[in-house]
């Protein structure tokens, strides 16, 4: 498989006043289209900058960031903008949806974003989005009448909506339960399996087991980047 993500030399600075905080120290990583990874680490190992540089929502300060064939590392606001529309797929632990709208009202929202007419068409593809979910029967409802697992599927959907290279996930588990935590992890293996390259960050171990690669930072180096291909079968009990 051809690489989807290729990171060289990446550095990402935070500058506080007179303090100049080096977050991320020369990174060199590729990510295969249609893999699984999870980033872990500590916390101010870097991974969530990482995953920002990732999801075109910061810029690095020196260093590469390939796309595809595409260094967006240089790009204006409004072509990151772009990028993040078309090519991106979000996960959020948080799940950010918004409560006035329905579920599949949110799962639409990337496709507003983007300027795309709103028909019966792209409604038909929110529905079935919903439907995969396992949300066919709730599209009506706010997320204020869903549970955190439900909210969670409806990001998933929204995630899926503009067809995404890549799908980025911000500890997609965070805030749910250890059983709702599985449901979400097996519909996440099924799209890997169905070809969705995703990229996650997580602190659990549990959760990273779910994954095909898992890449430890520590003090914005990468500490060990192991194949976990032989993934452990999750007991449901």
């Amino acid at each position: 498989m051809p690489a989807i993500v290729r990171i060289v030399d990446l550095v990402k600075n935070y500058y506080m006043g007179t303090v100049t905080v080096h977050v991320l120290k020369g990174l060199n990583l590729s990510f295969d289209e249609g893999d699984f990874i999870a980033l872990m680490g500590p916390s101010g190992s870097g991974k969530s900058t990482l995953l920002n540089v990732l999801g075109c929502l910061d810029r690095p300060t020196s260093g590469h960031y390939f796309l595809g064939d595409v260094d967006v590392s240089d790009m204006s606001d409004d072509q990151l903008s772009e990028v993040r529309s078309t090519y991106l797929g979000f996960i959020f632990q948080s799940y950010n949806l918004l409560p006035q709208y329905t579920v599949v009202e949110n799962i639409e929202l990337p496709l507003l974003y983007q300027g795309i007419t709103l028909d019966d068409r792209t409604k038909a593809r929110c529905v079935g989005l919903a439907e995969m979910v396992g949300l066919g029967e709730r599209l009506d409802h706010r997320p204020l009448q869903l549970s955190g697992g439900q909210q969670q599927r409806v990001a998933i959907a929204r995630s899926l909506v503009n067809d995404p290279h890549l799908v980025l996930g911000d500890e997609p588990t965070g805030n749910l339960d250890s059983r709702t935590s599985v449901e979400i992890m097996q519909m996440l293996r099924e799209l890997n399996r169905s070809g969705k390259t995703i990229i996650m960050v997580t602190h659990e171990n549990d959760i990273a087991a779910w994954a095909r690669r898992i890449v430890r930072l520590r003090d914005g180096r990468v500490e060990s980047d192991t194949r976990n291909d032989s993934r452990t079968v999750v007991d449901l009990g």
